[in-house]
């Protein structure tokens, strides 16, 4: 990929190893939000979110196969050698 220049800074190059350290850091950030949101939900007695994750799951199989299938293809696609 082409480096990106950032006024007069140093240039900053996307690897496969700078892209994949970036996607960990925000599913780490999204896991984070999502424990802080299930224990806000617990502690006030709400239904959380996993519970509507897993009736949209349950009601949709078919599109929940289909999006894993897709995700595997696309780690696959990028990070097989």
């Amino acid at each position: 990929m082409k480096p990106i220049r950032l006024r007069g800074k140093a240039e900053m190059e996307w690897s496969a190893e700078a892209i994949l350290s970036l996607i960990a850091t925000l599913v780490v950030g999204v896991v984070f939000v999502m424990m802080v949101s299930e224990t806000i939900s617990v502690a006030r007695g709400t239904d959380p979110v996993t519970n509507h994750v897993r009736g949209a799951v349950r009601r949709y199989p078919r599109v929940t196969y289909a999006i894993a299938v897709l995700i595997g293809l696309l780690l696959g696609h990028f990070f097989w050698p």
